[in-house]
């Protein structure tokens, strides 16, 4: 069917341009090429479509009906052409996007926002879910991951680094014996991600890995944050999640002379080739997102 496609086209390319030679120039093929696959066509249609002399070629009545619907198609085609070109100047569709809960509720809700007032033909469909989510198995376009993603079947794309800080409530910390040292964590109530279990925390060449006892672990960092507010403990959160709570005392930094250990941000989708205008946007609009290049480094 693809082969009588095309020679479909060269009928047409024949026909108007009179010849089998002018043809042949104008597709890039052989002379001889073009007069085989035209006597091919007309085999295959069991009719002759054109009438040969030594100098001039003649539609017959069926080659005229044939040339109509020949033209309607090349039109289609090139209609078809200009709907994706339209397409990529003015992406459209649906995107399914995941991320983590933390960002899916800061940062990416507020990204989202601005994605949609430069492309407002584009529909979004967003899971916000620490759970990690099975990109192809769950139809989604594009994810957003902390951490390198372990299928080597999907494509990551690194957007920074985020710092995360060890904090508490000053009410807390009022409470309990004062933190000079990570060994001291394991006296203290803390308050963990699933994730993030172990706190690797470093002072100049100094590092010291942290096994968190399983006293007060969450899948939601906006639960860890807002329990360390309350007073419920010290908690490990990234820059992004911190916002005013330090400049309005609700949270104070704890073993402020060591650095916690960051985490990336990755982009993370099923291919590389051939993506839709509308994916394509997304991932170049959040590689350059200023909110997200605030509190990701580079």
């Amino acid at each position: 069917m693809f082969r009588q496609l095309q020679d479909m086209a060269l009928f047409a390319l024949v026909a108007e341009c009179g010849s089998f030679t002018a043809a042949a120039a104008r597709a890039g093929l052989p002379k001889s090429s073009v007069s085989q696959r035209i006597s091919h066509l007309e085999n295959q249609l069991g009719l002759r479509l054109l009438n040969r002399t030594t100098r001039k070629l003649n539609l017959t009545f069926a080659g005229e009906h044939y040339l109509t619907h020949c033209r309607e198609m090349m039109a289609a085609s090139e209609r078809a052409g200009q709907a994706i070109q339209r397409l990529r100047d003015n992406p459209s569709g649906r995107l399914r996007i995941t991320c983590p809960a933390g960002i899916g509720a800061t940062l990416l809700a507020r990204m989202n926002a601005c994605f949609q007032e430069r492309y407002p033909e584009v529909t979004l469909e967003v899971s916000v879910s620490d759970d990690i989510r099975d990109l192809v198995e769950g139809g989604f376009d594009v994810a957003l991951r902390t951490g390198k993603p372990q299928d080597s079947s999907l494509i990551g794309r690194m957007i920074g680094h985020c710092p995360r800080y060890l904090l508490a409530a000053p009410d807390y910390l009022a409470r309990h014996q004062p933190i000079g040292h990570p060994g001291q964590l394991a006296t203290h109530r803390c308050i963990a991600h699933r994730a993030w279990t172990e706190w690797v925390l470093s002072r100049d060449e100094e590092y010291y890995r942290c096994l968190l006892p399983n006293t007060h672990l969450t899948d939601n960092l906006l639960y860890a944050r807002e329990c360390a507010i309350a007073g419920g403990g010290i908690t490990l959160l990234p820059a992004f999640l911190l916002q005013d709570t330090v400049e309005r005392g609700q949270l104070t930094p704890v073993l402020a002379q060591w650095q916690a250990q960051g985490n990336d941000l990755w982009l993370v989708y099923p291919s590389r080739k051939l993506n839709s205008p509308a994916l394509a946007s997304y991932i170049e609009f959040a590689a350059g997102f200023q909110e997200i290049r605030d509190f990701y480094l580079r």
